[in-house]
């Protein structure tokens, strides 16, 4: 036996060993990854609605003044803007007026390409594309120059189309072949993993459309389990997070709601859900000012109130988003209903009064604060426009 053939006998059944240990590995994420954990047919989301009522917060007049002044911006407008109009609005909203999207249109913009051209131009890249995952949606980092027409938060379409109904089963008329948000929400959750700067969006995403799954394997064969995630949204400095951290109170608060609806989560991971939403509740009440608002500084409690360079649209996103997910939480960790009267009196009052221009610039941060007052009267906001028009 030659000398290169007495090492090939060494050395080749390390490498077929090499080989097979990287064929089965690859065979068992693949088909971990591939195996659907999304429920097949018209699925439809948890149905998540306010769990308050304080008619206090704001007066029919008042909150008319507010939704006037918040219907979706006239085109063009950014897809953030309309993904947030329809959060808002719903898609049966028909303001009568043709400068301004009907919930119909502003759903079309997302479910049909040939929709989404007309108002972002035929030279935007399409919002939806597929990769080695699925589907996936262009995001706001994927292609700087056409930023106005990307998703500006990871999964936010879906937790959209979650919260205003859409079952599972539901088209995507996509530029290169139809899908439907049942693979748009596989793709989203293989790709999902704890260790990513954002997944508040993710977390009500699956509490709406996956819970009580318990857990499921991302696309490189991590297992992700509900324990994990609640570890992940309560382990974290309060304000961490975008906008201040106030998502991932929501995605508290929704799942825990949720969890009402089907008891899967153990009573001692409840129980830490509610501890961590009344510390927040409870720092709100000291660092209220007394105007009425929060501001980015609220986590500090009282030495909050010391803080004089919050700007308007900062007192805003962070008071709307606070009486947004207080609206959708437990009575467990409810603060003093005068602190809720105080902020949404300040709301009204400070949108109504603002410059139509500013509102259209932040839309996002606005249509929270018009969201969280309607939970908190727990009217629908196209009915309740409707009524107010009526009385005009």
């Amino acid at each position: 036996m030659t000398l290169p053939q007495r090492i090939s006998r060494i050395a080749l059944p390390p490498l077929l060993l090499v080989a097979g240990l990287l064929a089965y590995r690859l065979t068992v994420v693949s088909a971990n990854s591939e195996k659907s954990f999304v429920p097949a047919g018209p699925h439809k989301p948890w149905t998540i609605t306010s769990a308050q009522h304080e008619p206090r917060i704001v007066t029919d007049e008042q909150l008319f003044a507010v939704l006037d002044r918040v219907k979706p911006p006239a085109r063009p407008s950014l897809t953030n803007s309309y993904v947030h109009a329809l959060r808002l609005w719903g898609p049966s909203a028909d303001f009568g007026d043709a400068s301004v999207p009907s919930g119909e249109e502003l759903k079309s913009y997302f479910l049909s390409d040939v929709t989404f051209r007309k108002v972002a131009g035929e030279n935007a890249p399409e919002l939806f594309n597929r990769d080695v995952d699925g589907i996936n949606v262009r995001s706001f980092d994927d292609r700087t120059d056409h930023r106005e027409s990307s998703s500006h938060h990871a999964d936010d379409l879906l937790a959209t189309f979650a919260e205003i109904g859409l079952p599972l089963d539901t088209r995507l008329e996509l530029r290169n072949g139809d899908a439907t948000i049942a693979d748009l929400l596989h793709a989203s959750m293989r790709r999902f993993h704890l260790d990513r700067l954002e997944y508040e969006w993710s977390t009500i995403v699956y509490a709406r459309y996956l819970f009580p799954l318990k857990n499921w394997r991302n696309s490189n064969g991590e297992k992700i389990s509900l324990q994990s995630m609640v570890e992940e949204l309560i382990s974290h400095p309060f304000d961490a997070g975008p906008c201040n951290g106030l998502h991932r109170l929501e995605a508290l608060a929704v799942l825990y709601r949720a969890d009402e609806q089907c008891h899967q989560l153990p009573p001692l991971t409840r129980m830490k859900m509610l501890a961590y939403m009344k510390q927040v509740s409870d720092l709100l009440v000291v660092s209220q000012t007394s105007d009425g608002f929060w501001n980015r500084r609220w986590p500090l409690g009282e030495a909050a109130l010391e803080d004089q360079t919050a700007t308007l649209y900062d007192k805003i996103l962070v008071t709307g988003h606070h009486l947004e997910w207080l609206a959708l939480a437990p009575d467990e960790v409810q603060p003093p209903r005068e602190t809720i009267v105080r902020a949404g009196q300040w709301l009204a009052r400070t949108l109504g009064e603002m410059d139509e221009k500013q509102i259209v610039e932040a839309y996002g941060p606005y249509s929270h604060s018009a969201r969280a007052l309607c939970l908190w009267r727990q009217v629908d906001p196209y009915e309740a426009w409707k009524q107010g028009k009526q009385h005009q």
